[in-house]
């Protein structure tokens, strides 16, 4: 069990950099993008994800909340005019209530983690075909889940020394073969620094 608790915590975490086309309404103010700005290194300061999920399996519904605190990070974005390279690491934290019974404060370090692609811009929205993340679960690498074409909101403040990314979304999947509805409720905030 707690193999899959750690797949999801990572898998929730990294996609926390995908998201839909989803207005800010988090405080951040939305006055003009500066696309051109998005050129150059970016460093990573912190993230965070609040994961709420419901699974319904033949009428039995199973609850989770996952909360993803950042702890350490050394992970660096790079855009050029047209394509980007991301490297690093770092490490964060969970907070799991699975039912009502809580999991608390596991502790998860990614190393040498990486990842490259193209992107365009439209405003506040970015169209990245690549991956931002490569990883690593139980020795076997998996870039799957975070390839092919996402669009994630942006926001570069008016100095030009911010980058965030925001994330709120609601995603329904059903498996084919046994008909369990997985809806999946994610906010995510990503901060990062112009060096």
């Amino acid at each position: 069990m707690k193999k899959i608790v750690k797949l999801f915590c990572l898998f929730s975490l990294l996609t926390a950099f995908s998201c839909e086309n989803e207005p800010l309404d988090d405080g951040i103010e939305t006055g003009a993008i500066n696309t051109e700005g998005l050129i150059g290194a970016w460093d990573l300061v912190e993230f965070s994800s609040s994961l709420s999920t419901s699974t319904n399996f033949e009428g039995q519904i199973i609850a989770s909340e996952v909360e993803i605190e950042s702890t350490t990070v050394d992970y660096v974005v790079n855009f050029t005019a047209s394509s980007f390279i991301a490297n690093g690491s770092y490490s964060y934290v969970t907070d799991i209530v699975a039912n009502g019974v809580e999991i608390s404060g596991e502790a998860y370090n990614l190393e040498n983690v990486s990842g490259s692609g193209n992107y365009s811009t439209n405003g506040n929205e970015i169209t990245i075909d690549g991956s931002f993340f490569e990883f690593e679960f139980e020795g076997m690498a998996d870039t799957a889940a975070f390839e092919g074409e996402q669009i994630l909101t942006f926001q570069i403040s008016e100095d030009g020394q911010n980058l965030t990314f925001i994330q709120n979304e609601v995603t329904t999947e059903t498996d084919p073969t046994t008909q369990t509805e997985i809806t999946i409720n994610n906010n995510s905030i990503s901060v990062w620094t112009k060096l």
